[in-house]
């Protein structure tokens, strides 16, 4: 009968050690889990901040096409927008680089390649004549930013930092992102950007 007892009490022994780890291990699975989707939400939120950053600077200079004047105040006033885009991108690009050094490469080569067309465009809208009429304003200005593959190839990185275990597949968007700007066709400036280029350049040339 002792055996028997012995025997009884060891099962029950396991039966409650066993329950006892499965709890902790679901308890454990819950807590990461949450904090999982915690820190995806707050990336998700850096990531889109930060491409919106690269947007706003797409769209300073039509404020500069469609600026209001030529006076001080004006200028002052757009001096003032590009200095805070600028301030945004640079603290953004901190973010990234200490987040993750993949999506913070990618990041850099996105507003290395935005910023090769930003500043001939801004240039340009600067020497254009004020917008005077209504007749003036659709079609009025059109800047192509040549930068979809540095776009395709930041949003990649995001992407795939964003799963599980996304830390441990730096490797392989390394090899992506490589492979992404390898492939990348030549640009050609379209014709009515030349045509126009070319219009400034004689008037203020």
């Amino acid at each position: 009968m002792g055996s028997i007892s012995a025997a009884a009490g060891d099962a029950s022994t396991w039966i409650t050690l066993v329950v006892g780890v499965v709890a902790a291990a679901v308890a454990l699975v819950g807590y990461w889990s949450n904090q999982y989707i915690k820190r995806r939400d707050v990336k998700i939120q850096m990531y889109a901040e930060a491409l919106q950053a690269i947007h706003a600077y797409e769209e300073l200079l039509y404020a500069i096409r469609y600026r209001r004047g030529s006076d001080s105040e004006v200028r002052s006033a757009l001096a003032e927008k590009m200095s805070d885009v600028f301030a945004k991108i640079n603290y953004h690009q901190t973010l990234l680089d200490m987040d993750s050094p993949m999506v913070g490469t990618a990041y850099e080569h996105l507003f290395a390649r935005t910023r090769q067309h930003g500043g001939p465009f801004r240039r340009e809208a600067w020497n254009t004549q004020l917008v005077m009429s209504d007749e003036e304003m659709p079609g009025g200005a059109y800047y192509p930013y040549d930068n979809k593959v540095e776009m395709d190839a930041c949003l990649t990185a995001m992407r795939r930092e964003l799963v599980p275990w996304g830390w441990a597949l730096r490797g392989g968007t390394r090899r992506r992102l490589e492979i992404l700007r390898d492939e990348r066709p030549s640009w050609q400036e379209p014709e009515r950007m030349r045509q126009r280029r070319e219009q400034v350049l004689r008037e203020h040339g």
